[in-house]
């Protein structure tokens, strides 16, 4: 597979801004990434709020153009309309930019099949039931130069729909390192967000939808007592869920703060001992699919860049980047035992601890959003 080695990239994304979901995370990362990288970004998106609000809560640089077009609450009338929109869009503007990257497959299918824009399709999950009929309409055309998929599990799912296996590149999702290099003490950041100084902290970031573990979670907080079980983030209506089992449970111990901002994450990840991604074979991402085959989290990345010592779950998309024993602690899915288990192995010898957090913290540096948009866009 050639490179491509723009200079100028349009990229069209179509996420709820200001959600409490991952997807505009990624996507002003990347573009952020793209400007770091020299290239001339701009941002084409849907939102009803001002471009420097969007810089400032995202934490991102303001190294890229960003352009607004009209926000839909409803995703299914956004994703089409900003796709249609995007597409006319950029034909208008195709001398002044090299490649579009599109998360967007409206926008894919009208760019590829219509208008003879070179485009790169990113995938994050697998076809939808109308998604189907526009992926067999550009999967071989010749303006689709690049598909990239977050995950080789995710990749394999999109080859058995018939893309063509030259086109495809695996990616997955990154991490930001700036933010962690510039974090306080785990005392400091412990007294900064009001958490106890002398108790461990086992810490999880990021949403709770279904088949993410919580439930397991309590249930090992009630083995170790001792330990502060930390939930950062959901949704308002998940976090309460949760919080009323541990409440059934008399599970004292376990705390649901509910959504952060971004930029706090890194600041509770440093003042943990340990950080949990207790995912089952249940998995499940925002729409309610099950996605222990292709996940690829971002809190992966950051819980590697923090340098904490991580206990996982053997997901088939997580143990593509985690190995037992060597950056992490890999156990079993599905089982209250060997998650427990894995979490008392760390917390117990602090050696073997600061060893994974070393060498995940080290291994992080090959998963930055630069490095993503490089493999996206075949840069060397």
């Amino acid at each position: 597979m050639s490179g491509i080695n723009p200079s100028s990239v349009v990229y069209v994304g179509s996420p709820p801004i200001f959600s409490k979901g991952a997807s505009a995370i990624h996507v002003m990362k990347m573009c952020q990434a793209m400007g770091k990288l020299g290239i001339r970004a701009e941002l084409v998106i849907p939102t009803d709020r001002k471009r420097g609000e969007m810089f400032v809560y995202y934490g991102v640089q303001s190294n890229f153009k960003l352009t607004a077009f009209p926000y839909f609450s409803n995703s299914t009338l956004r994703n089409i309309v900003h796709g249609v929109l995007s597409a006319i869009y950029t034909r208008s503007k195709k001398g002044e930019f090299e490649v579009a990257v599109t998360r967007n497959i409206v926008y894919a299918y009208l760019a590829t099949k219509f208008f003879g824009i070179p485009t790169v399709y990113d995938a994050h999950h697998p076809l939808v039931s109308g998604g189907r009929f526009l992926f067999n309409s550009f999967k071989d055309s010749n303006n689709l130069i690049r598909f990239s998929t977050n995950s080789s599990g995710l990749g394999n799912i999109y080859l058995n729909e018939g893309l063509p296996s030259d086109k495809l590149v695996v990616a997955h999702n990154g991490v930001d390192l700036e933010p962690f290099m510039l974090l306080p003490s785990k005392a400091r950041a412990r007294a900064d967000l009001g958490l106890p100084p002398d108790k461990k902290i086992v810490c999880y970031s990021g949403n709770i939808y279904e088949g993410r573990g919580i439930d397991l979670l309590i249930d090992v907080s009630l083995r170790l007592g001792d330990v502060l079980f930390l939930i950062v983030g959901g949704l308002d209506e998940d976090a309460q869920r949760y919080r009323n089992i541990a409440h059934e449970k008399n599970a004292g111990n376990f705390t649901l703060r509910g959504f952060v901002p971004h930029y706090l994450v890194p600041l509770y990840l440093t003042a943990a001992d340990v950080l949990v991604m207790p995912y089952t074979t249940g998995m499940t991402i925002k729409d309610g699919t099950a996605a222990g085959e292709f996940t690829s989290p971002i809190k992966l990345f950051e819980y590697m860049a923090s340098g904490r010592p991580i206990v996982a779950t053997s997901l088939p998309s997580v143990s593509e980047i985690l190995k037992d024993g060597e950056n992490a602690v890999v156990v079993d899915p599905d089982s209250v035992d060997c998650l427990h288990d894995g979490i008392e192995k760390v917390l117990g010898d602090p050696a073997f601890a600061e060893k994974l957090g070393k060498a995940a913290s080290e291994e992080a540096k090959n998963y930055t959003w630069e490095a993503r948009a490089k493999k996206l866009l075949g840069i060397k």
